[in-house]
């Protein structure tokens, strides 16, 4: 044997103990030890699906998802189906799913029941008391109309033992409260809401309870139900107190443990009321008085009474608490009080929820009252305050000696034991203190009642004086010139000086002159040069032609009743110069046109209005103009005066266009710039005119061809015309903006519209604002036919067949050239331009297709 087959001999072993190694690792991979689903076991209903998975257990311990590898079958596919893992629900029964993979099968028992529909509960609600009991029947609804009582079939569940427990739609009250009972059968589902226990409203026999210290009373709680029956649930109600220190109870017994109020809460089920508890809780607490006066040192027992609800009464005064608000005033031990020191204390009593109070004042006046509120002293002179102190008995005592006396201003007076003496002119307040009370007495020394001056107003010019008196007005009827004791001001010196009433002017104003003498004050109006008023005799309201001229007067008018003409002096000002100008007084008409001419002189001005060639009415001839482009358009303006004279302004007023875009004005002429409306306005002698103007506005527009029907290279001629806001018709084809829809079927220039290939479009127009749609149509074809509608041939040969178009109009014309041509099988028929060629034995279909219709020609090859 040769080197070169050996070396094949060998190659060929070692690719022979691979293979076989391969193939027994292959083997080894495939085996496993259990083939295990996710379910065993399906219930469906009618319709629904549910998804197997396999996994594959390998012999090493190894896992594998093989649910698409797996081989499933269902022993009734009529009942349940499967297919790769999915079981879909035919119809009711029961049918056997087998898994096989790698020799391992596993089944699945499927229980297909019918669609529920619906699922109705006989009851909405429960009511229950607690150890009875009460069925819910449950019917099911089937989609093939039939029903079925389900209730021992139904998964049955509720949200709360505790409450209440169901077996087979079967509800036992357990204990008072509420939860909600669920059933569960296919895919529907219902709920029902339970009540145990609930009552409507508990209620208790008593409302309010009173009770001695360790006394007891006993209160019943009654229950009412939904259904109307009652029950005495003291011993089943749960019973609390808000303050059982005070009272406590048990099962409705209430006990009083302490002096006060309580609240008793009695609590069933959802339910719960309240019983109010006084416990020794008098309704009032009497100290038999409210203020008491004690000397120092002194000692008085009172007596505290209590008075409860039933009538009776009972001195506690040992019992209760007791109080002083003042100790160092006051002391109280069980009622009895100690007057310490002077001064006052309130003493409070405390049983229970109530108390009483008593004021005791110890040495202590209810009051204070001095026989004179006011004092009025002339320098030197003295004068006696008595001061009396009353009691809360009622009695008084001249307590002058014994008060502490003060005053506040000594330089005015001095005060000892209620003598005061005046000293100077002013104001003064005495204080007197006696027992913790104050009083003041208002002293004045030479203060009169009010002073006055002999002129509230003064008036004259730069230079002028006048001499004013002040006199004084008391209390005791006196009257006393103080004209040179009093002090003198001027608010302004460089109007007017002031010298013991003497009243100098200096400049040209207005000041206030204060006269002032002790704590009172008056004042005097000064006016110095001052100007009252500005008036004229001329006519305020001027009319003038252009050119003329006229003189205006002033006369000022001053506060002292003197008078100047000051036309001369004045400052004069137009608020429009291009009508009217001023100087000096006089007035000159400038130009056409209104202004205001305004004097003014010092701190007053006086108006007038002039009017220069103002027209009173103004007319324009036309009043509406409409004409088209390349033409131009006079208007005629008049203005009529106020004496009923007309003049022609054409080339004076002022011209305005409101869009220059559309038209332009110049003195009346009115020339078009492009289609569309505008406002041409006129102004003169302050009047306006408007005159509206439309520049070629299309009013319709017509064309000659309302619907096209066109073959495609063929051309149609549309002609628009245009009837204008003036009733002219205008030819604006060529002027015309054009549109096609669909340009690769119909295209259009300026009216032309040429056939481009078969099909709907539609062309538009647009001109001055208004626009048309034609319809048209291209090739429309009325049918397609071929000369033959069948064709038999040899293998090889060949036919040619014709494809004839008939239009609209009724015209022919041979398409087998534009034509498209097909054919249902090219290996039995070939087909181009009509010419169709055998290609091999068998049948087929040629169909040819021109401007949206085919027809067809059936081909056989022998």
């Amino acid at each position: 044997m040769g080197l070169r087959a050996k070396k094949l001999l060998l190659g060929l072993l070692v690719l022979t103990i691979v293979s076989s190694s391969f193939g027994a690792m292959s083997a080894m991979a495939a085996e496993i030890s259990s083939l295990v689903l996710n379910k065993n076991e399906l219930t469906l209903e009618v319709g629904s699906t549910a998804a197997l998975t396999a996994t594959a257990v390998h012999t090493n311990g190894t896992t594998e998802e093989v649910t698409v590898k797996t081989d499933w079958n269902s022993g009734a596919s009529d009942i349940a189906s499967v297919y790769a893992g999915v079981v879909t629900a035919k119809k009711e029964g029961k049918a056997v799913i087998t898994a096989t993979y790698l020799g391992k099968t596993v089944i699945v028992n499927v229980t297909v029941n019918k669609r529920v529909r619906s699922l109705i509960k006989d009851k909405q609600t429960i009511d229950l008391r607690k150890g009875k009991s009460e069925q819910v029947t449950l019917t099911a609804y089937y989609d093939d109309g039939a029903s079925e009582d389900v209730t021992s079939k139904a998964d049955w569940n509720i949200d709360n033992g505790q409450v209440a427990t169901v077996v087979n739609g079967l509800v036992t009250g357990q204990n008072s409260g509420t939860a909600i009972v669920s059933a569960k059968y296919n895919n529907q589902s219902v709920s029902i809401p339970v009540n145990i226990e609930i009552v409507k409203r508990v209620d208790p026999d008593k409302s309010k309870v009173s009770l001695l210290l360790n006394d007891s009373d006993t209160v019943q709680l009654l229950a009412t139900y939904p259904d109307g029956s009652s029950e005495d649930v003291s011993d089943k109600a749960e019973w609390e107190s808000d303050n059982p220190d005070i009272a406590d109870v048990l099962k409705g017994k209430i006990t009083g443990y302490g002096p006060g109020q309580a609240t008793i809460t009695g609590s069933y089920g959802t339910k719960s009321a309240t019983i109010k508890v006084d416990v020794d809780h008098a309704i009032k607490l009497d100290l038999g008085m409210e203020n008491i006066l004690m000397k120092k040192n002194d000692t008085r027992q009172l007596k505290l009474t209590a008075s409860y609800a039933e009538g009776n009464t009972e001195e506690i005064t040992g019992r209760a608490e007791w109080s002083s608000s003042n100790e160092a005033v006051v002391s109280v031990v069980k009622g009895k009080l100690f007057a310490n020191a002077s001064g006052e204390a309130i003493i409070t009593a405390k049983y229970g929820q109530k108390t009483a109070a008593v004021t005791v004042d110890v040495d202590v006046p209810k009051r204070l009252e001095p026989e004179k509120d006011t004092l009025d002293l002339q320098t030197g002179k003295s004068d006696s305050i008595v001061l009396w102190a009353t009691y809360a008995d009622g009695t008084q005592e001249d307590v002058t000696d014994q008060a502490k006396w003060s005053i506040d201003n000594d330089a005015v007076a001095s005060v000892l034991s209620g003598k005061v003496t005046a000293y100077k002119a002013g104001e003064a307040t005495v204080t007197a203190n006696y027992g913790g009370k104050s009083v003041a007495i208002k002293v004045s020394v030479d203060i009169p009642i009010t002073i006055k001056p002999s002129l509230k107003t003064v008036s004259f010019q730069v230079g002028g004086y006048e001499q004013v008196t002040l006199s004084a007005i008391y209390s005791d009827g006196r009257t006393v010139d103080i004209t040179d004791k009093a002090e003198w001001s001027t608010s302004s010196s460089a109007i007017a000086e002031v010298s013991k009433g003497q009243i100098t002017g200096v400049g040209t104003g207005a000041v206030t002159i204060t006269a002032k003498y002790g704590t009172r004050s008056t004042t005097v109006q000064v006016s110095v040069g001052v100007l009252k008023s500005l008036t004229t005799t001329s006519q305020t309201i001027l009319s003038l032609k252009k050119g003329a001229a006229q003189a205006l007067d002033l006369t000022a008018t001053y506060t002292d009743g003197t008078t100047k003409k000051v036309s001369t002096e004045a400052e004069w000002t137009s608020s429009n110069a291009k009508a009217a100008s001023v100087d000096a007084g006089v007035v000159t008409a400038v130009g056409s046109g209104e202004a205001t001419i305004t004097a003014s002189f010092e701190s007053k001005t006086v108006t007038f209005t002039v009017q220069v060639d103002m027209a009173d009415k103004l007319t324009a001839n036309p009043a509406f103009l409409h004409f088209d482009l390349n033409e131009t358009k006079a208007i005629t303006l008049n203005a009529t005066d106020a004496n009923g004279t007309v003049k022609d302004v054409t080339a004076e007023a002022d011209w305005t266009s409101s869009n220059t875009a559309i038209v332009t004005v110049d003195k009346g002429t009115v020339t078009p710039v492009s289609r569309g409306k505008a406002t041409i306005t006129a102004k003169y002698g302050g009047k306006t005119v408007s005159i509206s103007v439309e520049i070629g506005v299309v009013q319709t527009l017509e064309v000659d061809k309302r619907f096209i029907s066109t073959k495609s290279g063929s051309t149609e001629q549309i002609t628009l015309t245009a009837t204008l806001s003036d009733g002219s018709k205008k030819d604006v084809t060529a002027s015309a903006q054009w549109k096609s829809s669909n340009y690769k079927i119909a295209n259009v220039n300026n009216g032309l519209v040429t056939g481009v290939s078969a099909g709907n479009a539609t062309i538009s127009v647009s001109f001055g604002g208004k626009s048309i749609a034609i319809p048209t149509e291209v090739d429309k074809l009325k049918y397609l036919k071929t000369d033959v509608v069948k064709v038999e041939l040899k293998q090889g040969a060949t036919a040619k067949v014709k494809a004839t178009a008939t239009f609209a109009d009724l015209s022919e014309e041979d398409v087998s050239v534009p034509a498209l041509w097909t054919s249902s099988n090219i290996r039995v028929a070939d087909v181009k331009d009509g010419i169709i060629k055998a290609t091999g034995k068998g049948k087929a279909t040629v169909t040819v297709s021109y401007a949206k219709k085919k027809t067809t020609v059936y081909v056989i090859v022998n």
